[in-house]
């Protein structure tokens, strides 16, 4: 293990600009907080916060200094700062940008940002962490994949889940298929993916994507009671996560190599379809400024 880290220098408030950490020490728990600006989405600043971030969990094995003892992160909830949105995915104004210069490499480098924060979660730091996404409202695109990284899903009843990249002709790279599929089948995941439907937390729940619908408000609550269920079996609850990686292992190397798929495909979309991306990115600009419940009455991002 690489010499151990003070949590305050980790979670300095400096460095984390789109990002509130707060930890539980009576749990072992860390719970992170999304508030990226100026629209919800997964904006450069926020990827860049992950990384440095995350990747100090994963370099410490989990481990870091707080209040003067060592300690080690069981669990990691990760959610959202914005009333009424997990995330909206990716951030299209760039990518219009991108695509327009034809800037291959900052494209691909954003996909593998992605997919490289995603993967440490997926294997759960690569020392036992508990991963638990906590959706609150609207969990578009790479929002949706971002959900789809940790071991629980847990939603509240309001909550949805779409995958609108086919309205722009383009499909969902960062680890969509990868996740899903291992969920749900691969040719149920592709419907739902090559839909572009929005989908309801009961509906996810009854297809085996979502672990838990839980009332408006009580997520963070039935969160807390998921940590404290395994918590009582915590030898048990490990190795049949261990089993299930074992089983179903999720390649590092298969989520890089479908990045470069949709970065040729972003490079092969035509001027309608930009025109269509950019509607979607000033409708990201216009829900970011609702309030929580007009955000929730808007069935779709699509819709503006």
């Amino acid at each position: 293990m690489n010499a151990i880290v003070e949590f305050p220098s980790l979670a300095d408030p400096n460095l984390l600009k789109q990002v509130d950490v707060e930890y539980d020490a009576a749990t072992s728990t860390l719970y992170w907080w999304m508030r990226p600006a100026p629209r919800p989405c997964f904006n450069p600043t926020l990827l860049d916060e992950s990384r440095d971030f995350e990747g100090r969990i994963e370099q410490h094995n989990g481990w870091f200094l707080y209040e003067g003892r060592e300690c080690r992160i069981e669990n990691a909830v990760y959610g959202s700062r914005t009333p009424g949105i997990f995330n909206l995915g990716g951030d299209l104004a760039l990518f219009v940008q991108k695509i327009l210069s034809r800037d291959r490499e900052t494209l691909r480098h954003y996909g593998h940002l992605c997919v490289d924060n995603m993967y440490r979660r997926v294997v759960g730091y690569n020392a036992q962490v508990a991963t638990y996404s906590l959706v609150q409202g609207k969990a578009f695109g790479g929002g949706f994949e971002c959900a789809l990284a940790s071991e629980f899903l847990v939603a509240e009843e309001s909550a949805t889940f779409s995958f609108p990249e086919v309205l722009f002709n383009m499909f969902p790279g960062m680890g969509a298929l990868s996740l899903l599929a291992r969920k749900i089948g691969l040719r149920r995941a592709e419907e739902i993916i090559m839909s572009g439907n929005v989908h309801t937390a009961r509906e996810m729940h009854d297809l085996g994507v979502v672990d838990e619908v839980v009332a408006d408000g009580d997520g963070l609550a039935a969160t807390q009671d998921l940590i404290a269920v395994r918590r009582r079996k915590r030898n048990a609850y490990r190795a049949m996560s261990e089993a299930k990686r074992a089983f179903q292992p999720v390649s590092h190397q298969e989520m890089r190599a479908v990045v470069e798929v949709w970065v040729d495909a972003a490079l092969a979309l035509e001027s309608r379809d930009l025109r269509m991306m950019a509607r979607l990115a000033r409708a990201q600009d216009r829900i970011s400024l609702l309030t929580e419940d007009e955000a929730a009455q808007m069935p779709m991002v699509a819709n503006g």
